[in-house]
């Protein structure tokens, strides 16, 4: 389900961009504006393409760098470029921010080690 959400807001987000870059490019807090717009529609089409391979290959597989981010990276980047230079720039280092951010939330909540490094604590028992 959220393969058909993420797919749906990922191209009404392109088809936005597209419609409106004269607009967007008006003045440079836009021009910013619609870099971080980028950032949106990267993580929006990362979460399409990597809910697809998971829906193709099975539960247990993991996104990568190659298809997913670099795939979405291009996608999003290239939007950018056809709207306004700087925009693909802030695009990138916002997108690059936004997939620091998730590697670091995804190593929190699904890293099995963590959980390993925790110290156990044994209770003593004194002598008297």
């Amino acid at each position: 389900m959220s393969f058909l959400i993420s797919t749906l807001l990922a191209l009404s987000l392109f088809s936005v961009m597209q419609l409106n870059s004269k607009w967007l490019t008006s003045s440079s807090v836009l021009v910013i504006g619609t870099g971080f717009l980028g950032s949106v529609l990267f993580m929006l089409s990362l979460t399409a393409v990597s809910n697809l391979m998971t829906l193709l290959l099975g539960e247990g597989y993991q996104a990568s760098l190659f298809p997913e981010i670099i795939l979405s990276l291009l996608f999003t980047f290239f939007t950018c470029v056809s709207i306004h230079r700087v925009c693909a720039t802030t695009g990138l280092l916002f997108s690059l921010f936004a997939l620091y951010n998730i590697y670091n939330i995804s190593q929190k909540t699904y890293n099995s080690s963590s959980l390993l490094k925790q110290p156990i604590v044994q209770n003593k028992k004194k002598k008297h």
